[in-house]
């Protein structure tokens, strides 16, 4: 990303109401969760059995969704409206 385009994303996160930063944020967050746990399933699954694997994951979702109170998201139904509303 180059620099004028970071600084188009900036202004608008800058022009945003409060809950609609509130929003974007926890676009972003659950993102990279999603990322984050792209990374451990793919660690677990070379070294867990398939039952393990499943419990962890499991648990993982539980903690994002219950502690951290993030829905699960998927990158097909937000990435493109999201970041053409963010992107300018």
């Amino acid at each position: 990303m180059n620099e004028q385009k970071r600084r188009r994303i900036f202004q608008k996160v800058k022009s945003m109401s409060n809950i609609k930063f509130w929003n974007w944020m926890n676009f972003v967050h659950s993102r990279a969760y999603a990322k984050a746990q792209q990374h451990y399933e793919e660690s677990i699954g070379i070294v867990l059995q398939p039952k393990q694997a499943a419990a962890v994951s499991a648990k993982a979702k539980g903690i994002r969704e219950t502690w951290d109170g993030m829905a699960t998201i998927t990158m097909e139904e937000t990435e493109g409206a999201e970041l053409k509303s963010v992107g300018g």
